[in-house]
């Protein structure tokens, strides 16, 4: 294989296709906007979904029960001595078989659920984020996605509203004008903090996001262990 494959690939590194870790995806409900043989077949029956068991809003747990993804939530347990996801909201493992792929600490997923949730970050809680990019850097995460469930491109966040009732019953409407757009444009630099954005105010798209932004980082992780292996030759 002198040219990279990624189904090639799995082959030549013996990789067991056999031990399905999803045998049950259903793939009929599947957006028809999904779209790659490689990524549907040698990839969703095998990438289990890992989340902060801190995480208030379930609903990707929800998500992979409905299409027949395999999900664990990583929770502190000292019987077990298992930990929390350290960092973020999401990561995963691809498992083939006796490997395991797993990107906890390598690839983190945060999710930032709404207007205000994001608009408080970019304000009051505003050192508290930026600790916690921080940590990213300084514990080497090789991938960093911020999830936005608001919006479809990132120009949007200019001028967004949002609502709610103070202490005292009064009716606020908040105008956050260019603090989230300007404050994220910044954030995400290479010399900053370095991190991608997806981003879809529908659930099920976003959630097709991410898979698919999981699926060509570890191709890319296929590729180069093809690469150490001289499986195939440097381009």
């Amino acid at each position: 294989m002198k040219k990279y494959d990624y189904s090639t690939a799995i082959n030549q590194l013996q990789l067991d296709k056999k031990t399905v870790l999803n045998p049950n995806i259903k793939y009929d409900l599947i957006p028809d906007w999904v779209q790659g043989k490689d990524f549907l077949n040698l990839f969703l029956p095998y990438i289990k979904l890992i989340g902060d068991s801190r995480e208030q809003n379930r609903w990707i747990e929800k998500a992979c029960i409905y299409y027949g993804l395999a999900f664990e939530w990583a929770r502190k347990d000292k019987k077990n001595e298992t930990e929390n996801l350290k960092e973020g909201d999401y990561s995963y493992q691809v498992i083939f078989g006796d490997k395991i792929y797993d990107y906890v600490g390598v690839c983190s997923y945060e999710r930032k659920g709404s207007v205000s949730e994001f608009f408080g970050n970019c304000m009051n809680g505003r050192q508290r984020i930026k600790r916690e990019f921080m940590r990213f850097n300084t514990k080497h995460y090789d991938k960093v996605v911020l999830m936005l469930q608001f919006g479809e491109k990132l120009t949007d966040l200019i001028n967004m509203e949002y609502s709610y009732h103070n202490q005292f019953g009064e009716y606020i409407k908040v105008n956050t004008k260019y603090t989230m757009y300007s404050t994220i444009l910044s954030w995400k630099q290479p010399n900053n903090n370095d991190f991608d954005i997806i981003q879809s105010s529908d659930k099920m798209k976003l959630f097709f996001m991410m898979l698919q932004d999981m699926y060509y980082y570890f191709r890319q992780e296929i590729r180069l262990e093809c690469l150490d292996k001289k499986l195939i030759e440097e381009i």
